[in-house]
């Protein structure tokens, strides 16, 4: 083996062995998915809910919460469904996570084909950027591990 070769074959084991070490799966994110839908499920006016938890090392720790409501109510429904996942969120991990809600009508529901339109009612990425008005609100966020 030439040296050139040496270096190449190095970082490929340790690219390869990073993968399996950097996965990026917390159960505390998976947590925050399953503590979401359960409330929304409690409210009357959601007739499904689901969450998808995307974790590694080229996406970092997404999560999708969607959520499908009674026609008559889906409008006024938006803002609660974005609150309650804020605050699963904050009370739920100490991680940073890109939580998206998607709100949609269960008279024009989710469209799953990867090529299907759009036809949410809402979609919104959760942000916590206020700490001190979230702290103030729901309590103190989990401590870093």
């Amino acid at each position: 083996m030439s040296f050139r070769r040496v270096p190449a074959a190095i970082c490929t084991v340790f690219l390869l062995a990073g993968c399996n070490i950097t996965d990026q799966y917390h159960d505390d994110v998976e947590g925050v998915g399953k503590q979401i839908v359960a409330d929304w499920k409690e409210l009357p006016e959601v007739v499904g809910a689901e969450y998808e938890y995307r974790h590694g090392l080229d996406q970092g720790q997404v999560i999708y919460a969607i959520a499908t409501v009674e026609e008559d109510s889906v409008q006024e429904s938006v803002e609660q469904l974005q609150e309650i996942a804020r605050r699963d969120y904050w009370r739920g991990t100490s991680q940073n996570v890109s939580l998206t809600v998607s709100v949609y009508s269960d008279a024009n529901p989710r469209v799953k084909s990867p090529t299907g339109p759009d036809n949410s009612v809402s979609r919104k990425r959760i942000e916590l950027d206020d700490p001190a008005g979230l702290e103030k609100q729901y309590g103190p966020r989990p401590a870093k591990k």
